[in-house]
């Protein structure tokens, strides 16, 4: 569990930080129509664009606003940083060999889900699941495989906070069904979602652990649910059970420690 931070927060840092949403998901965006969907002044908009500008984080191309480039460095970082990273993509690379299915590795951060490593590009579906796009942990396999290994209390905050959206009319609705399959995961080791998070898309993960038990993340494979029958379950589930034992181990042996015993 990461970034549990309720110290103070401030206000002109969290504009700017607003901005840059807006302008993602606008895919673009005016001074106006900055303006307008923030709820400020103009002048104020202009300040705080001008501010992240000055520093690369915004250009303006025709009088419209766009993430600057420095944000692909900072996404570099943030994918190369991790001690396990090597590791997590000999994993992805293998279950994409010997799976039909697409393969990735998913974190949460701040309560929200986000694939750090994989190819997954679901081009037949209504909605991409492109690496860096946050989604809520009650909608995907790799979020409640993640957070079923957390205390019922962590669980709780996050819920608080980002409460539990419908994705689709398939996605867990109340607290009781979501504890309640989370259960599930815990007795069954892996995590299901079809169609909770995009339509016609089922997926399976299973937590993967530092050998202090910490949770790194979820191993998951997702494909289409209509390719999904019982054998072909059972199949992908074995899979990626090898590939996270595999992948525990070898962060073991990279701390120095066996696998199961405290490392570093």
């Amino acid at each position: 569990m990461t970034n549990r931070n309720t110290g103070r927060v401030l206000q002109t840092t969290a504009l700017s930080l607003q901005l840059v949403e807006h302008i993602l998901e606008l895919k673009g965006a005016s001074l106006a129509e900055l303006a307008e969907v923030s709820g400020l002044a103009k002048s104020t908009v202009h300040s705080h664009l001008n501010t992240l500008a000055e520093h690369g984080y915004v250009i303006s191309e025709d009088n419209r606003y766009h993430l600057g480039a420095k944000f692909c460095h900072l996404g570099d970082y943030v994918r190369t940083r991790k001690e396990y990273r090597r590791i997590a993509e000999e994993a992805i690379a293998h279950l994409s060999q010997e799976s039909a299915l697409e393969a990735d590795f998913a974190v949460e951060e701040n309560g929200r889900i986000v694939s750090l490593y994989g190819d997954l590009d679901f081009t037949n579906f209504p909605q991409f699941l492109v690496d860096g796009s946050p989604f809520h942990i009650h909608t995907t396999a790799s979020g409640k495989a993640i957070v079923a290994e957390y205390p019922r209390e962590r669980v709780q905050e996050i819920v608080d906070r980002w409460g539990l959206p419908a994705a689709t009319e398939r996605s867990i609705s109340t607290e009781e069904g979501l504890f309640d399959e989370l259960q599930q995961v815990r007795e069954q080791g892996y995590a299901e979602s079809d169609g909770e998070g995009i339509e016609g898309l089922w997926a399976v993960g299973k937590a993967v652990k530092s050998p202090r038990g910490e949770v790194y993340g979820s191993l998951n494979l997702s494909g289409p649910s209509y390719a999904i029958d019982g054998d072909t379950k059972a199949a992908q589930v074995e899979l990626l059970n090898k590939a996270v034992a595999t992948f525990e181990r070898e962060v073991a042996e990279m701390y120095g420690a066996p696998s199961g015993e405290e490392g570093v």
